[in-house]
């Protein structure tokens, strides 16, 4: 009920495209064990794309009403990263990923060493090469992020494994990075990161709920299904006591 309430108000602003991007690099990321992720979640791709797009609309319904400090975007700024395009190899584990920086070592290609050494498929056509990201990105994982962040040149790669949040081991390559933009063409994005900094914080809950409980009083939803009206009642009283 939450997620379909929020979507008709704000699933508008989520394009397919933003889920099919989000859903390729997190496919990407996990290379041969995606299968065994989704089946641990008891989830086929498209929940796993449904997923993407809730995570995605809650964002957006939670930008909408909360305000963002000029204090939060100055410091988000002072953070941010610019577009940055990396290849990538997704290895089967830590040693594979150690053989393939070897390679590059001894002068193997790129492409050579990624079709040898990679166990995701989404990007074989581009051996391995992920569409540009900056530091708001929600679907790239930190570590990966912070790794290619650090490196310089076009053409330098990680001198060690990337190890990232889900346990996957990594190698990338810098493709081409970008001038840092001015503030106020990056402002949204930064607004962006800002909030999914905020809702990612366990310790914003009351106040995530509050939020939530405005939306759904303000479209007036009414639960007739006790069970639902139980599971609701946290987000439709939320705030009411402290905002009168």
């Amino acid at each position: 009920t939450i997620n379909k309430v929020l979507d008709n108000q704000y699933g508008s602003n989520i394009s397919k495209t933003d889920v099919q991007d989000a859903f390729d690099t997190q496919k990407a990321q996990y290379g041969a064990s995606f299968k065994s992720v989704l089946a641990s979640n008891n989830a086929t791709e498209e929940q796993f794309k449904t997923n993407i797009k809730n995570n995605l609309v809650m964002n957006a319904a939670v930008k909408a009403n909360y305000k963002v400090t000029d204090k939060q975007i100055d410091q988000a700024y002072k953070d941010y990263h610019q577009d940055t395009t990396i290849s990538m190899i997704t290895a089967k584990d830590e040693n594979a990923a150690k053989e393939a920086i070897e390679a590059l070592k001894s002068g193997d290609s790129w492409n050579t060493v990624y079709k040898k050494y990679t166990t995701e498929k989404t990007y074989t056509s581009k051996n391995g090469q992920l569409p540009a990201f900056d530091s708001t990105s929600t679907s790239i994982d930190a570590a990966v992020q912070n790794a290619a962040f650090k490196l310089s040149k076009t053409g330098d790669y990680s001198s060690a494994p990337v190890t990232g949040s889900n346990g996957g081991f990594y190698v990338i390559q810098l493709d081409k990075t970008t001038s840092k933009p001015s503030l106020n063409s990056v402002r949204s994005k930064l607004s962006d990161r800002v909030v999914s900094t905020f809702l990612n914080d366990q310790k914003n809950t009351t106040k995530i709920q509050t939020i939530i409980g405005k939306i759904l009083r303000k479209e007036n939803v009414n639960v007739k299904d006790s069970q639902l009206k139980n599971a609701l009642n946290a987000y439709m009283t939320a705030g009411i006591s402290s905002s009168k």
